[in-house]
């Protein structure tokens, strides 16, 4: 059996309950979640993906993912790679870009369902012609 990261599958439990049976664009499914290499943690455009008022109140399962604000729910990717991401985070830092994940902060990732932290991000320039 895999050893999974306690803190990633408490993780994983909450995004299961907070979203139940809703869907958002690309919504992993428990599977993937629990199967993929890369899981990255995002949080969600609050005016495109509304809390109902039940689900504002603070919660009472205690995780310890600090950044989630009890306000907004989050979202899980699932990747085979940290290529796949590239596009995501370039489109996050390039303004005017349009992408569908123009509205989300990345907040954690997860690599073998494990925590990672990411200490840097090269920019690669081109000068114009």
């Amino acid at each position: 059996m895999m050893n999974i990261d306690k803190g990633f599958m408490e993780l994983v439990q909450l995004h299961e309950r907070e979203w139940g049976t809703e869907l958002y664009p690309d919504r992993p499914s428990l599977a993937e979640l629990l199967s993929a290499p890369i899981v990255a943690m995002w949080t969600s455009d609050a005016a495109r993906y509304p809390v109902p008022a039940e689900r504002s109140k603070v919660r009472q399962v205690q995780v310890s993912i600090p950044e989630v604000n009890p306000a907004k729910r989050f979202m899980l990717s699932v990747h085979q790679s940290l290529e796949e991401l590239d596009p995501l985070l370039l489109a996050m830092v390039v303004a005017g870009k349009a992408a569908p994940t123009a509205n989300r902060k990345l907040l954690r990732l997860f690599i073998g369902q494990k925590p990672v932290k990411i200490l840097g991000v090269r920019l690669l320039l081109e000068p114009l012609p």
